[in-house]
């Protein structure tokens, strides 16, 4: 949940800023990331660009429940 709370408060996602702002190596981050994007929170990978980020905050206890 909180790395869905950074992407959506920052407006797009990236692994590299999961990376820096969750302070994980590249796997982890990938690994959250692909969860991200299984949740429906993120878009899918385009390339060297951020991911589009496609929920709101509000949205989040729909998703992770609370």
């Amino acid at each position: 949940r909180v790395a869905a709370e950074r992407v959506i408060n920052e407006g797009e996602a990236s692994v590299s800023r999961l990376q820096r702002r969750l302070q994980v190596g590249h796997a982890r981050a990938g690994k959250l990331m692909d969860s991200l994007e299984a949740l429906g929170v993120v878009g899918p990978h385009t390339g060297s660009k951020p991911r589009e980020v496609l929920v709101a905050i509000d949205e989040l206890p729909n998703i992770f429940g609370k």
